[in-house]
């Protein structure tokens, strides 16, 4: 055979496929690994939920417990504000501070100041926000809310940064205080910078209003929050640095978080941040968590080597398959070429075989229909019987000679056709046969439908079977004369 054409086509075709294997895999697997990320992605979306649930849940609790407590303060007396306060921040140590305010008359206002001078150690008026870094003399007026009382974290503020300011005063406060004292609910400011008595505050107020509801009675309990602090403290035993967190006041749509906890490494650009929302009072926060790109890329990493050498083990292994197959396929026809000759000159002489049965068995054709024909022209009459002496087929000479039609006689006994004196005879002579695998003859009469003696001389050959030695018995029944 040829080495540069099987079956027709040139050999390098087939040595081409597994080039074509291995480009075709690893086309694949470049498209393919990839998709394994998926995964990851989705196990990291499913860790952001939880993670982000568990904050959330944790804020909101403490957000409850806080204004809950903050309500409780505010219904109490003013003169034990200072021990309640101390007492609250060590319970609450996110809470930067907490301030007491209240209404005063203009008659009240030198006592006053002179109490807070005392209370301070410095010379404090009634005043006025008048900029993010100034504050003027309060203008007269028939009433004030100012701060009265404020108690702060040591490590935080100081406690008399926000002393004898007219609240009100402050255009981002006004509009929550008076929703406070006007609804009776608490009420949250927006973030907030203050500069006064030498110190400065950077924080939003929760206003929390007491149950009195007579105006000049009216007093709230300010909780001073710097975000960035509560944050961190109530999330400190929560935070996982895997994830970025941040703050937002929706109300405020500030452009960058109010508070956050950074995560170790630059937060992830490709998964989105999970977020959910944080009710503070009347105002609603945004907290927002967004996984770090470390451990994120070598998670990924992680599934997208395995899908790689995975994928490469494959395409190896197919091209190697590929090739042994092409081996196996030349090989294989190279065999097949030669049995194919051989099974040329195989099927001449089948057919020559088939030409002699052909011949044989025309001539067995013959042979039989000679013997039925013998059989049919013949005077006389021929059975085949069983072991048991049964008829299982007579010729139709029956019905000349003895006037019996051979259908009446198929599977009775032979022994049915001969009177009862010959029966033992008979038996003799079969008995014989059987034993002597010869030819026996007896002369004997068979009766008629009439019951007419007929003089016959009856042959019985034995037949001859490999397991019971004899399977039944053919005879003739010649007329005598």
């Amino acid at each position: 055979m040829d080495s540069e054409q099987t079956s027709g086509r040139p050999a390098y075709i087939l040595w081409l496929l597994p080039v074509l294997v291995l480009v075709s895999g690893l086309a694949l697997t470049a498209m393919m690994a990839p998709r394994s990320v998926l995964t990851v992605d989705q196990l990291v979306d499913d860790l952001s939920r939880a993670h982000h649930e568990q904050l959330s849940r944790a804020l909101s609790r403490r957000i409850s417990d806080t204004l809950g407590a903050a309500a409780q303060l505010a219904r109490d007396r003013e003169p034990g504000f200072n021990s309640q306060a101390s007492e609250f921040l060590d319970h609450f140590p996110a809470i930067a501070g907490l301030e007491l305010l209240s209404r005063v008359n203009h008659s009240q206002r030198p006592m006053i100041e002179r109490s807070l001078s005392e209370q301070s150690g410095q010379f404090i008026r009634f005043a006025t926000w008048t900029g993010r870094f100034s504050s003027g003399v309060a203008d007269e007026s028939d009433q004030y809310l100012i701060i009265r009382r404020a108690h702060f974290q040591p490590e935080t503020i100081a406690s008399d940064s926000s002393l004898g300011l007219v609240a009100t005063s402050v255009p981002h406060w006004r509009g929550a205080l008076n929703r406070a004292l006007e609804e009776g609910h608490a009420t949250a400011t927006t973030l907030t910078e203050l500069h006064r008595n030498g110190t400065s505050q950077s924080a939003l107020r929760v206003f929390v209003p007491s149950s009195l509801q007579q105006a000049e009675e009216a007093r709230l309990v300010s909780l001073v929050l710097r975000p960035d602090v509560w944050l961190s403290q109530n999330l400190a035993d929560l935070h996982d640095p895997r994830w970025q967190v941040e703050l937002h006041d929706i109300s405020q749509y500030a452009r960058h978080p109010m508070a956050s906890m950074p995560a170790d490494g630059t937060p992830a650009s490709d998964i989105a941040a999970t977020r959910s929302t944080l009710s503070v009072a009347d105002r609603e926060w945004m907290l927002s968590t967004t996984p770090a790109a470390g451990w994120l890329d070598d998670m990924r990493q992680q599934v997208l080597w395995p899908a790689w050498l995975t994928g490469l083990t494959i395409t190896l292994l197919a091209s190697a398959l590929t090739l042994w197959a092409i081996w196996l396929t030349l090989r294989t026809e190279r065999l097949l070429e030669r049995r194919t000759r051989r099974a040329r000159h195989l099927g001449q002489q089948l057919d020559n075989t088939r030409v002699e049965k052909n011949i044989l068995h025309h001539s067995l054709q013959e042979s039989d229909r000679r013997t039925r024909d013998l059989i049919d022209l013949g005077a006389g009459i021929f059975a085949e019987l069983d072991e048991g002496r049964h008829i299982g087929y007579i010729s139709p000479q029956v019905a000349t000679l003895l006037n019996i039609p051979s259908t009446d006689l198929l599977g009775s006994p032979l022994d049915a056709m001969f009177d009862e004196s010959d029966h033992k005879d008979l038996s003799m002579a079969f008995d014989a046969a059987r034993r002597d695998h010869s030819i026996q003859r007896l002369d004997t009469e068979v009766m008629t439908r009439n019951s007419v003696p007929l003089p016959v001389a009856l042959r019985i050959k034995a037949l001859k079977d490999p397991l019971s030695g004899c399977s039944g018995f053919r005879v003739s029944l010649t007329p005598r004369q």
